[in-house]
């Protein structure tokens, strides 16, 4: 075997099998709109690591490359014209919306959708990952992407779904498909392990049985107990919980006002989407939607969830008793509930018997906004906080640097926003191992490899 293995993937490649013989190999690939070439220094394509292509392609595509010279990667001339031109069509977008998100003249688009037409590999996955699909395989195989996904984006602009988005958000949330997918998959190769309570689903349940609020809380209780937090303890960063010990990808982004928060299925495995935009943007509102995300994660069966549940503030905000559907209306219980426990706030109340200095603490202690903690208090001790003046509490805990600290302080400008979390440190530390080139992990943060590389130390620094 080592004989055929050294003359795909060059002498000094060594391993007992073909994926240890490309991950040690020093071969970079380049590829084009048809096909994949041993790289040469004046080629344009991407630029691949032998893993990366060994991954990708597999070894019979890179054996050929090898004894032949290169090989196609489409399964037709009409390839990846169709592919990409039907996706369009199933989320309902026209190409001038297509053009707008992506940064891609109509014109380029239009080209990229005709088959037999040449189009740079850059455009092509560029148009990709704006229609949520693997830009790596699209024309490649014929499943580049999840249809399910695909269904549930385009119900969001139609008519007949109660919550409608605009094509710009829809778009978003595609593409934050896509990123969800890279992370899983980058997670996986830097042996990342998602938090057993969420991908064994431990504590999924179907329970939704009268006052759901407190099946929420007892949904919170389990979960703060399975990470081992402290009955009273506060939550410093609902974000650094999140992405760092339940290990799910998360994305923030600027869309529609509507627009809270959302769990998104893309293929095995699901992420959370959370707005910078309209009420998240104070910091206590947005750790009660990122807290309530993460109800939906721990607790819903998949059924409940679809491939996209969206929520709006209308859905997040106010009191969770007077949330009608029983799956949000947990996940409300369970988001004040896990932020602030209700034994605590008891504690509280008992301590300082006023509710205006109750609430107060209750704000300045775990991290949530007036009317959420005046709505727990309630609740929990049966006290009518809606006869008391709560104008004059302040908010005297800052929350804000421990959800916005990778967003504000990241070290290329050019990375969109949906991409500065955890998905920009795997794909650093992904491409230092070889997983990926550094082209590649350039191209998936949106910036030039120049400003990758002079950026990715601070990457690193900031997440770790």
């Amino acid at each position: 075997m080592s004989v055929e293995m050294n003359d795909i993937f060059g002498k000094e490649a060594h391993g007992t099998s073909p994926e240890d013989f490309a991950a040690n190999s020093s071969n970079v690939y380049v590829r084009s709109q048809v096909q994949i070439a041993l790289a040469t220094p004046e080629a344009k394509g991407r630029r691949l690591s032998a893993l990366e292509a060994f991954r990708a392609y597999g070894l019979d595509t890179l054996r050929a490359v090898a004894y032949e010279g290169y090989a196609p990667l489409v399964i037709s001339k009409n390839e990846p014209a169709n592919t990409l031109k039907r996706r369009r069509i199933e989320l309902g977008l026209e190409i001038k919306d297509v053009a707008k998100a992506s940064g891609l003249d109509p014109e380029v688009i239009k080209n990229i959708e005709t088959g037999g037409k040449s189009s740079k590999i850059r455009e092509i996955e560029r148009l990709s990952v704006c229609l949520a699909l693997d830009e790596r395989i699209v024309g490649y195989v014929r499943n580049a992407g999840d249809p399910d996904l695909g269904v549930r984006l385009r119900e969001l602009k139609a008519d007949r779904d109660t919550v409608r988005f605009d094509p710009s958000s829809v778009l978003k949330l595609a593409e934050a498909g896509w990123i969800i997918a890279r992370h899983n998959e980058l997670a996986a190769m830097l042996k990342i392990d998602v938090h057993p309570i969420v991908s064994k689903g431990l504590l999924r349940t179907s329970d939704y049985r009268f006052r759901t609020a407190e099946r929420g809380y007892e949904l919170a209780s389990k979960t703060r107990h399975v990470l081992g937090l402290s009955s009273n303890e506060p939550i410093a960063s609902v974000r650094d919980l999140i992405e760092r010990e339940l290990g799910i990808p998360l994305v923030q982004d600027k869309l529609s006002t509507r627009f809270a928060g959302a769990t998104i299925a893309n293929g095995e495995v699901r992420g959370i989407v959370v707005n910078e935009e309209g009420q998240n943007e104070k910091a206590t509102v947005r750790r009660m939607t990122l807290a309530h995300e993460i109800g939906h994660l721990v607790g819903d069966p998949d059924e409940h969830l679809n491939r996209l549940r969206v929520d709006t503030y209308d859905t997040l905000g106010g009191n969770p008793q007077s949330v009608t559907d029983p799956v949000e209306r947990r996940a409300n219980g369970f988001a004040v509930a896990f932020l602030a426990p209700p034994s605590a706030v008891r504690e509280i109340a008992d301590k300082f018997g006023d509710a205006t200095r109750s609430v107060d603490a209750i704000v300045n202690t775990y991290g949530i906004s007036k009317t959420a903690a005046s709505n727990h208090l309630e609740n929990i001790t049966g006290l009518k906080i809606s006869t008391y003046d709560l104008r004059y509490i302040k908010e005297t805990t800052d929350w804000t640097p421990g959800e916005n600290l990778t967003l504000d302080y990241f070290s290329i400008a050019d990375t969109p926003l949906r991409k500065r979390g955890r998905f920009a440190s795997l794909v650093v530390k992904a491409q230092r191992a070889g997983h990926i080139s550094e082209d590649t992990a350039a191209g998936w943060l949106g910036t030039s490899v120049d400003r990758y590389k002079a950026g990715s130390e601070g990457i690193l620094a900031l997440q770790d």
